[in-house]
């Protein structure tokens, strides 16, 4: 499988706190390097991204700090990715929160076990904060599937969802005259794909 670099991960995992915005951008720019190795990283680092944010004056809260450390702890504990492999089945289970959308591309393996080949996350603009959750969730796979295009396009996936409604986007079961035309948009870009859904409920994540 894949591992961080130890040097650079003992660099983040060593970081004092940061004083300014200049020295927590450069914490994050290290710590996106591995977004890879690291779930749901862009909801996990909001409280952080906040204070990037334009007249911002710089305040270090205890969300910050919290956050601050549960980023270095995830790197630790992050899961050590397998390579692709053209010959085992492939998974896209996708999420969203109200301040993010994250996605994993995984494999399942002969002994039934799914291991991940890539994360990939990022916080949601104002606009997309306002989507409704069946929204927030639909975009969650187009974004995963856009974000790691490079291991699905060409294959054949099972596309895991944590809501019943967003079969919709199945590829047997057509477009809701009635659904929007966001939606639309959407399910014509799922259209390139060949996969099948799956529907599960958030505890087996």
């Amino acid at each position: 499988g894949l591992h961080q670099a130890p040097a650079k991960v003992k660099a983040i995992v060593e970081a004092p706190p940061p004083r300014n915005v200049s020295q927590l951008r450069s914490f994050l720019g290290l710590l996106n390097y591995y977004g890879k190795f690291i779930s749901q990283l862009a909801t996990l680092l909001k409280p952080l991204h906040e204070l990037l944010g334009q007249n911002k004056i710089w305040k270090w809260t205890e969300a910050c700090n919290v956050a601050f450390n549960k980023a270095k702890d995830a790197l630790l504990n992050s899961e050590v990715l397998t390579h692709f492999d053209p010959s085992l089945p492939l998974q896209l289970a996708c999420d969203a929160s109200p301040y993010g959308v994250g996605a994993v591309v995984s494999h399942i393996m002969p002994s039934g076990e799914e291991r991940p080949i890539a994360f990939a996350s990022r916080t949601l603009s104002k606009a997309e904060t306002n989507y409704a959750q069946i929204e927030r969730e639909a975009l969650g796979i187009v974004f995963g599937i856009r974000k790691l295009h490079q291991y699905l396009f060409g294959w054949k996936f099972t596309l895991l969802t944590d809501h019943q409604p967003l079969t919709i986007f199945g590829p047997y079961t057509g477009i809701s005259p009635l659904a929007a035309g966001r939606m639309q948009r959407w399910a014509l870009l799922l259209s390139a794909h060949t996969y099948e859904i799956k529907y599960r409920t958030s505890t087996l994540h």
